[in-house]
């Protein structure tokens, strides 16, 4: 049954939706990180700030399997799973967590999360850490928490991958099976504690299967394309999102 919460999307939204997921799994397939922000700030008008994650969980599943399937040849499984083996139950935790937060402190909560994305990443990457593998379990364990309760954890992957030597199609590879990991754990967990409603779980099925272009053609010109340009426009629409999304809860 329809949740009537819910709205009736129209088909000009609809068509946005589909363009959206395209682009964002096509700069994300790029660089690594974005999809999920881009795709924040266009469904949390529609679905709300609370299913936001649960949606999300569904929906990057199917980016990073797509991704994966694209850069197969170049998995780097000695980085993969010391973070996998702490993230995944972290990430029980986390959803436990998110699932029991007001709707109102989840919309701030994710809108000062964009808006420090952008430096935040940054300053990792120019901190240049060189982890170990004890150093990958400790990043596992809070990088499986924070992506439970806020979009954009996944930023804080590939800096860490970096510093394993990771570059390339093997670094994109290893950050998308570590995401299919903690997503999946997530889609479990949320839809345990009925955070993934019938019709949500469509609504990402949806959005997540319009993604799998997007990241085709990112597979298909990863190697020749400059992606400083369209990092920085990411980088700007992520953080103007940020402010709109704390300015409309502290307006309201």
């Amino acid at each position: 049954m329809w949740d009537p919460g819910l709205p009736v999307l129209d088909g000009a939204t609809i068509a946005l939706g589909v363009t959206v997921c395209f682009i964002a799994a096509a700069v994300s397939g790029m660089s690594g990180f974005g999809a999920g922000l881009i795709i924040t700030l266009f469904i949390t008008p529609i679905i709300g700030p609370k299913a936001v994650i649960p949606v999300l969980s569904v929906t990057m599943l199917i980016t990073n399997a797509s991704r994966i399937w694209f850069f197969r040849s170049a998995l780097a499984w000695r980085s993969i799973l010391p973070v996998v083996a702490t993230a995944v139950p972290a990430a029980v935790a986390g959803s436990m967590v998110y699932a029991r937060l007001d709707s109102a402190e989840v919309q701030v909560l994710l809108g000062l999360v964009l808006i420090a994305a952008v430096p935040l990443r940054h300053v990792i990457h120019r901190l240049k850490i060189v982890p170990g593998r004890k150093s990958l379990l400790v990043f596992g364990g809070g990088y499986g928490f924070l992506s439970s309760v806020m979009v954009g954890a996944g930023i804080l992957v590939i800096p860490m991958l970096l510093g394993t030597g990771l570059t390339g199609a093997a670094l994109l590879a290893s950050d998308a099976t570590i995401a299919v990991a903690v997503n999946a754990t997530k889609m479990a967990t949320f839809g345990t504690l009925e955070a993934l409603t019938g019709p949500l779980f469509v609504i990402a099925l949806i959005m997540g299967l319009c993604t799998i272009p997007g990241t085709w053609l990112a597979a298909r010109i990863v190697a020749m394309t400059d992606i400083r340009i369209h990092t920085a426009l990411v980088e700007t629409l992520i953080v103007a999102g940020g402010v709109w999304m704390v300015w409309s809860v502290l307006a309201a």
